[in-house]
């Protein structure tokens, strides 16, 4: 079927995407930072749509939020010129929907142009980059030719990869399911660890969730630099550890199964999230950790009832500016300039401080961010060390797996003397 044959798919695709980014332009920070729940909010005025017709309408959104982030640097702001670029860049000048476009709008023949030329340009606090970025990045995982800070950035106005961690013995059976549902082979990567835990990419817009073996706890989506946090623990590490700022509790699924013999003791500072944890560690099939709600940011002390005083090692996945997750949440690096990177570094050194005393003598912090700042991470480190004579730095890195279609991660492994 031609494109006038299906003009009437396109006009609404282009008429629903449209209206949800006015709809979404037009909240305030903290609601429009919330891109998936809006998503759901807005879908349900069409409940007529199938799976095809969301994924294309979604996807239409995150093309043209990717797109805008770079048209804004050079003066090219409406989303119809958004969309119509965001869809060229993900499916190339002959797909229907980029030709329905630009039989309904005139564009400004420069926008491709445009596209490269200004790619390194509009994302958040550009000069607080670390250029550590790119020197820690592995060549083993760059294609041939250079790669620099303008190379990141590009990437992160194009579609990044969903990656899904393997629960070991489960990756025959995982991937039978896959190829049952017509879908395409991953792309699988072997971590550097004892433990050989696989991390798979596979194409964005996937019902991964649906996927049997999901509910049964076959494998979690984590992206490929987070689960490479289980190449900077201790070479030996063991005993009890505490997982500060636990979230739903991705971290602490990944090294439980790399390190099976550690003690975990999970805190967070929202009791919903927590909840959150409790349920997804029920289906990982897990239930021999300890859990308690504090705030390390808080004055009070923290009632950790039966937790030890000291541990063998703190994993602190502080809170940040998410800069180095910001390739698939291309809303936040329109919402970006909003949220000060230099703010996060203070509450960071807050925590490190505090959390400090936790550390038994010879035990370990691992000290994380998925920031892309300096300012959050190296800076933050040294000048915690400098702060603390009983402080060794093993080392500090950034963990980038963009070139593969991931996020970016810092992580120091520091222990006390």
């Amino acid at each position: 079927m031609g494109i006038d044959g299906q003009s009437g798919r396109w006009t609404l695709r282009t008429r629903q995407v449209l209206d949800f980014l006015q709809f979404w332009a037009s909240r305030n920070r903290s609601a429009a930072s919330d891109l998936s729940g809006m998503l759901r909010e807005y879908a349900r005025k069409f409940p007529q749509m199938g799976s095809r017709d969301r994924k294309e309408w979604s996807m239409g959104v995150y093309q043209a939020l990717r797109a805008q982030r770079i048209l804004k640097s050079a003066d090219y702001a409406p989303w119809e010129q958004a969309l119509a670029v965001g869809l060229i860049a993900m499916h190339g000048e002959e797909h229907p929907w980029v030709a329905f476009m630009k039989q309904q709008y005139t564009f400004p023949t420069d926008l491709m142009s445009v596209m490269q030329e200004f790619s390194h340009r509009g994302f958040p606090y550009g000069d607080l980059i670390s250029p550590r970025v790119v020197a820690d990045t592995n060549p083993q995982d760059l294609a041939e030719g250079t790669y620099g800070e303008e190379r990141w950035l590009q990437e992160q106005g194009l579609p990044g990869m969903a990656w899904l961690r393997i629960r070991k013995g489960y990756e025959t059976v995982l991937e039978d399911r896959i190829h049952s549902k017509g879908w395409t082979t991953p792309l699988k990567f072997t971590l550097k660890h004892p433990s050989a835990l696989q991390a798979w990419a596979m194409p964005l817009g996937l019902a991964l969730n649906d996927l049997e073996g999901y509910k049964e706890g076959w494998f979690e989506m984590q992206d490929r630099s987070c689960q490479r946090l289980v190449e900077c623990m201790p070479e030996h590490a063991d005993g009890r550890w505490l997982d500060a700022c636990a979230g739903s509790g991705g971290k602490t699924l990944l090294l439980h199964e790399a390190y099976p013999d550690l003690q975990w003791f999970v805190t967070d500072s929202r009791e919903a999230i927590l909840q959150e944890l409790s349920r997804r560690f029920q289906r990982a099939g897990w239930r021999n950790y300890s859990r308690a709600l504090a705030d390390w940011l808080s004055l009070e002390p923290a009632e950790l009832g039966s937790f030890p005083s000291q541990f063998d090692g703190v994993l602190l996945d502080a809170p940040c500016s998410g800069s180095g997750s910001w390739r698939n949440h291309p809303h936040l690096q329109l919402l970006g300039p909003q949220m000060n990177p230099k703010e996060f570094a203070e509450k960071q050194m807050r925590m490190l401080v505090r959390l400090w005393s936790r550390v038994r003598s010879g035990g370990y912090l691992l000290y994380a961010t998925c920031s892309v700042y300096a300012c959050e991470n190296e800076d933050v480190v040294k000048a915690f060390l400098a702060s603390k004579e009983d402080s060794h730095l093993h080392f500090d890195r950034y963990l980038n797996a963009s070139p593969q279609g991931g996020d970016t991660m810092f992580t120091a492994l520091i222990q006390k003397k």
